[in-house]
Order: structure tokens, then C-alpha cells, then sequence
């Protein structure tokens, strides 16, 4: 069973929006809690600080876009031209910014003996720049300089990703009761599955959420968590 001596530990949440990565963060933050482990939430993932405020510095300029697509979304993006000239620019300020946001939540916190629980995580930070940019803005794929030192140091830790999924229209439904971001893109939705599909950095959990009630994907996690980080194997 989980007890304090079994943390810190480092826990990543992945999936797709809507699929109840913020819920199931709460819950198992609640859950360490009641066990006397120390938790802190965190999200990493790409376009931090530094990047966010050039992408609304860019907007504010007018350099921006409306793209519609067919699922009657339309999304406004900085100019996918101005991107491509200034990624040199834009990879540096997203990597300072990851770094720094990694060292705060994530680093120190696990060094002082709490649990990070990590939402999206570095590998997503990996399909933003390997394929999310290349298929929507056309730049080349891209691995942050700094990137496979911080996932090697994750890795290297007692750690485990949460890969939860859904099926297409689940995910719509469930989205339609947000408040943000209610509407993806089909064919980043696609994208995003793909490559959660074949993630298997250490240990990895997959689960479907389909149908499946909150708390009972709550229970299938702590089950997972207690085999693969709290068992001591």
C-alpha cells in the first residue's frame, strides 16, 4: 500500500482535452493526501510564459490569422509566416520558459519531498514540436535543446505516466461542458492520439475512459500507481 515512505515520486497525466487529465489530478492528489504524502500540480506542456506573451505581442500587432475549418471552428493563430521566421526566437523563449517553469514545480518540489503531479508533461512538449508545428505551421520538426536532459531526469526518477484516452465523440460530449476549450480540431485530436499511443517512457499506464464513471477510473489508477511505483518493484 502507498505510505510516506514510498514518496516522492513523479506523476504525468496525458491524454487528449477533455478526457479528465484536472480531475483525476485532484483526485489523486486528495487521495495522497489522506495517505500523508505531499502532492503539487503543475502543467508543461509548450508556449509558457515567455512564448504566450510574444504570440499575443504578435496578435496585438495584427499579425495574426483566422483559420476556419470544417468542424465550424475558427481559430485565431499568430501569423503562421511571422512564426516560421521567428522559431529560432520562439523555441529559445519556449525553452527558458519550460526550464525555469520545471525547475519551480517540478524539480525543487521533488527535491524537498513532494510528488509532482504533472499535467500534458514533456512528451507533449515533443508532439507539440515534432508534430503539432510542423502539420499547422509548417516549420521543421523540432526537439528543444534542453528537453531530453529534463525528460532523462524524470525518467531516471521514480516516476509513471497516466495515459488516459476516450473515444472521439465521448471526448465531444464531454468537452461541451467546459468552459474552455470546448472545441478541438479533428485532425489534431488524430494526431494527438497517435502519438500517445506509442508513448513508453518507463512506466506507462494506458487506460480507456470510455463509459467509465470518474471515481471507478480513479480506482483503476491507484491500483496502477501502487504497482508500478508504491510496490517497490
Amino acid at each position: 500500500m502507498i505510505n510516506r515512505r514510498s514518496h516522492p515520486c513523479i506523476i504525468t497525466f496525458i491524454g487528449p482535452v477533455g478526457v479528465g487529465k484536472s480531475t483525476q489530478m485532484r483526485l489523486i492528489k486528495d487521495y495522497l493526501k489522506l495517505k500523508g504524502i505531499r502532492a503539487t500540480e503543475t502543467f508543461i506542456k509548450s508556449t509558457h510564459v515567455l512564448t504566450y506573451v510574444l504570440s499575443e505581442f504578435l496578435k496585438a500587432l495584427g499579425l495574426y490569422e483566422e483559420v476556419s475549418y470544417p468542424e465550424g471552428v475558427t481559430r485565431v493563430y499568430p501569423s503562421r509566416e511571422v512564426v516560421r521566421r521567428l522559431f529560432p526566437l520562439w523555441c529559445f523563449l519556449d525553452t527558458l520558459s519550460i526550464s525555469v517553469k520545471f525547475f519551480f514545480t517540478v524539480y525543487l518540489p521533488y527535491r524537498l519531498g513532494l510528488t509532482p503531479l504533472i499535467e500534458e508533461g514533456l512528451m507533449m512538449t515533443y508532439f507539440t514540436y515534432g508534430m503539432s508545428f510542423p502539420n499547422f505551421f509548417k516549420t521543421e520538426p523540432k526537439v528543444l535543446p534542453i528537453l531530453p536532459s529534463l525528460l532523462g531526469w524524470v525518467i531516471s526518477k521514480n516516476h509513471v505516466n497516466v495515459v488516459l484516452d476516450a473515444r472521439a465523440e465521448e471526448l465531444d460530449r464531454r468537452r461541451s461542458n467546459r468552459n474552455y476549450r470546448q472545441y478541438e480540431l479533428v485532425d489534431y485530436v488524430s494526431m494527438q492520439k497517435k502519438w500517445i499511443r506509442r508513448l513508453n517512457s518507463g512506466n506507462t499506464f494506458f487506460m480507456d475512459t470510455t463509459d467509465e464513471p470518474a471515481l471507478r477510473v480513479h480506482k483503476n489508477i491507484v491500483t496502477a500507481l501502487e504497482k508500478h511505483i508504491f510496490s517497490g518493484n
